[in-house]
């Protein structure tokens, strides 16, 4: 029997320190509209504001991406996004002159040079750009009445998948429903939906896009239609689209049932991650039984990270715990922060116990 791959788990918090003070200072007045009226400009404070500086070396429920060379991180945290060095040092915001408006899961492309990620500074949570260095941020696309979220690079570089969901596309708030994952060229365009939001059967409701190294595969996880939501009794699933013949695989499976019955179930699976060369699958499973105590309180269910042999399907735990899945809370933050191999597929950068 081969022995089996020993990958190291880089779990921060972070090592280096932020500095936070109050963006109001930096924001602009709004224009007048079409009609003369002021125009609502999201990065601005409302009511009275002040000031509130202070240095941390950690954080909360943070997304966090590593450069292809290895040497800097970004992450996100209080609606901004920094970058520092891998090593760890001071961090340095990107975002800082958006007022309050959020920022939030930053993807770095292929090459290093850009930063993919979610904001709402014009009002709706849609995709934009930036350098690396917090330079020319740009929507992909902006559409008031769709959002976007939890954006993947492809392996080129060219384009940008997201989790997509509202009622955009030209149509309105009376229009079709426009969610699903999509694809979008990092310039901008149209998109194209890949897989369908809540068609059923083995869609389900997409989350989650993760592309295979060599761009023939997309992973996500579902969330299935009827029964509880609960990922212990099979809620959450991961799925395998084909971008030859847009084939759907099922990657994990198990009947969606009541709490009481998902002792009995593996409780399918979330957050996919595939490995740069395709071999190796990370993703999130609650443990049955499974409590954390805090402050002297238990609770559950535990939360923990697994690997997947995709070749042989032979699953075996990798990090215990993770922070808690919230499979039935804020679809803004999604299911967990953000988590992602390392290129050179050796290790994983997630974050945990801020």
């Amino acid at each position: 029997m081969a022995p089996r791959p020993q990958h190291l788990i880089r779990a921060l918090p972070l090592v280096g320190a932020l500095s936070f003070v109050s963006p109001v200072a930096a924001q602009r007045p709004a224009g007048p509209d079409s009609a003369g009226r002021a125009a609502w400009d999201v990065t601005l404070a409302r009511g009275k504001t002040r000031d509130i500086d202070f240095t941390t070396s950690e954080g909360t429920w943070m997304s966090a991406d590593l450069s292809p060379d290895g040497s800097w991180i970004v992450f996100d945290v209080l609606g901004h996004i920094y970058r520092m060095p891998a090593s760890g040092g001071d961090a340095t915001v990107l975002t800082q002159n958006t007022g309050v408006a959020l920022n939030f899961q930053p993807r770095i492309s292929p090459d290093g040079r850009t930063i993919a990620f979610i904001t709402d500074r014009r009002g709706q949570y849609n995709l934009w750009t930036m350098n690396a260095d917090g330079s020319n941020p740009k929507a992909v696309f902006s559409d008031m009445n769709a959002t976007a979220f939890e954006p993947a690079w492809t392996p080129d570089g060219k384009f940008i998948v997201i989790r997509k969901g509202g009622r955009g596309g030209g149509g309105g708030e009376g229009g079709p429903p426009s969610g699903g994952l999509w694809m979008y060229h990092k310039d901008g365009g149209a998109g194209v939906q890949l897989v369908a939001a809540g068609s059923g059967g083995t869609n389900g409701a997409p989350s989650w896009p993760s592309l295979s190294g060599d761009g023939k595969y997309l992973y996500y996880h579902v969330t299935m239609q009827g029964g509880e939501r609960e990922p212990l009794g099979g809620s959450l699933q991961i799925r395998r689209f084909s971008f030859k013949d847009g084939e759907v695989l099922d990657i994990t499976s198990g009947e969606t049932g009541s709490a009481a019955a998902s002792r009995f179930s593996s409780g399918g699976g979330g957050a996919p991650d595939v490995s740069p060369d395709g071999r190796w699958l990370a993703f999130a499973r609650q443990i049955p039984d499974g409590t954390l105590l805090f402050k002297g309180h238990k609770f559950g269910p535990r939360s923990a990270l697994w690997l997947r042999d995709l070749r042989t399907g032979a699953e075996r735990l990798l990090m215990d715990p993770i922070e808690p899945m919230v499979a039935s809370g804020s679809k803004t933050m999604g299911l967990l922060p953000r988590y992602h191999w390392t290129p050179d597929g050796k290790s994983i950068l997630i974050t945990q116990g801020g």
